[in-house]
Parts: structure tokens; C-alpha cells; sequence
């Protein structure tokens, strides 16, 4: 028996190992979010160049402000003739898309940045997930290919993320990602060379 292991006790090579597969993991979510983004942008070409009304293209559709959104609250308090009233109001003035064909508003599309960090909380949710419920959610094949950022990485590398993120992660996951669980599922730093096989995430 390991005594390392077991009171999970790293030494000088196991952190390298460790800050490898860091790095290695927040390459691969640095991958997708440029994907994501890019995705993104091309969606928003797409949406604002052309009219879903008349389907005219971009060279008849322009920019214009003019969607005006307003919220308003008042609130009273008067008892015996004698009182206050107290009023606010929002108004916010947002960028239109405006078809010349045929007169046709909408809202522009909003681009949302990802960035590497949500990609990594999202598969740690997604891994916490398949691990805890494999039937159900390996059907699921987004949240599969989510977690292959973690292959061929070491339980304690995974366990340093959640460790890392654990203000942004759900309870659930904090719970299901703990050193013993992952070591069914990927090696660990203190073995030499993998003696037992792996359950397949």
C-alpha cells in the first residue's frame, strides 16, 4: 500500500506532474472558448444581415438606435393628508437592426464572451455529473466531449481544479469529485504505471 497515497501526500515530481496537466487542461478549454467565440461571431453576421421579415440581405439593412426600453416605480405612503411620494425610472436606448426594404426592427445579437475558466467549470459540472449518473448523462454527448479536456490526466490534477473553483461549482459536484471517485476513473501520480483498469468516462 501506498502511504503517500493514502494521506495524499505529494512530493516535488508528483507537482510538477500536476502543473503539466493544469496547464495541458487550460490549453484545451482555452481551444474551445476561441471555438465558442468564433461560433458566436459568425452566428451574429448571420442574424444581423439579414431581414426575418423579408429576408433582404445586409445591403439593405442598416444601424439605428431606437429601441427604447423603460421600467418605472412609484411608491406612496400617506396617512391623514400628510405623506411622500417617491418615483424612479430607467430608460435604455439600445442599437436596432433596420430593414430599408420593408421598415422591419430587431435587436442586435448579443455576442456573450466565454472564456477558458467557464469552459472549465462547466466540465468539472459535466464530469461530476457523468460520474455520479453514467447512464443518464452519457447519452448526453455535449457533456461527454466537454470532459475530454481531462483525458489523459491525473485524478489529482482534476481534483486541484475543483479545489481551485470551488466558489463557482455546485455543491453536487464538490461532493462527486472527490480523489477516491476519480481514481476509478483516471490514473493517479502516485502510481508508476496504471495496474488496475480504468472505468471509461
Amino acid at each position: 500500500m501506498n502511504i503517500r497515497k493514502l494521506l495524499y501526500i505529494l512530493n516535488h515530481k508528483h507537482s510538477l506532474r500536476i502543473a503539466e496537466d493544469v496547464e495541458k487542461i487550460m490549453k484545451r478549454c482555452d481551444t474551445i472558448a476561441s471555438q465558442e467565440f468564433k461560433e458566436q461571431k459568425e452566428n451574429q453576421r448571420t442574424y444581423d444581415s439579414r431581414c426575418p421579415k423579408c429576408h433582404a440581405m445586409q445591403d439593405n439593412i442598416v444601424d439605428k438606435i431606437r429601441s427604447t426600453e423603460g421600467q418605472g416605480k412609484v411608491e406612496g405612503n400617506f396617512y391623514l393628508g400628510f405623506g411622500s411620494v417617491k418615483g424612479r425610472i430607467d430608460v435604455n436606448t439600445e442599437a436596432v437592426n433596420y430593414c430599408k426594404t420593408c421598415k422591419h426592427e430587431w435587436k442586435k445579437f448579443k455576442v456573450k464572451y466565454v472564456s477558458k475558466t467557464d469552459i472549465i467549470r462547466v466540465a468539472l459540472n459535466y464530469l461530476a455529473e457523468i460520474i455520479d449518473d453514467p447512464v443518464t448523462n452519457k447519452r448526453m454527448s455535449w457533456k461527454t466531449e466537454a470532459c475530454q479536456v481531462f483525458d489523459d490526466c491525473y485524478a489529482e490534477s482534476i481534483l486541484f481544479l475543483r479545489d481551485k473553483h470551488e466558489r463557482y461549482l455546485r455543491i453536487k459536484t464538490m461532493q462527486t469529485l472527490k480523489v477516491k471517485r476519480l481514481r476509478k476513473h483516471y490514473l493517479s501520480v502516485f502510481d508508476e504505471e496504471n495496474k488496475k483498469e480504468l472505468e471509461k468516462i
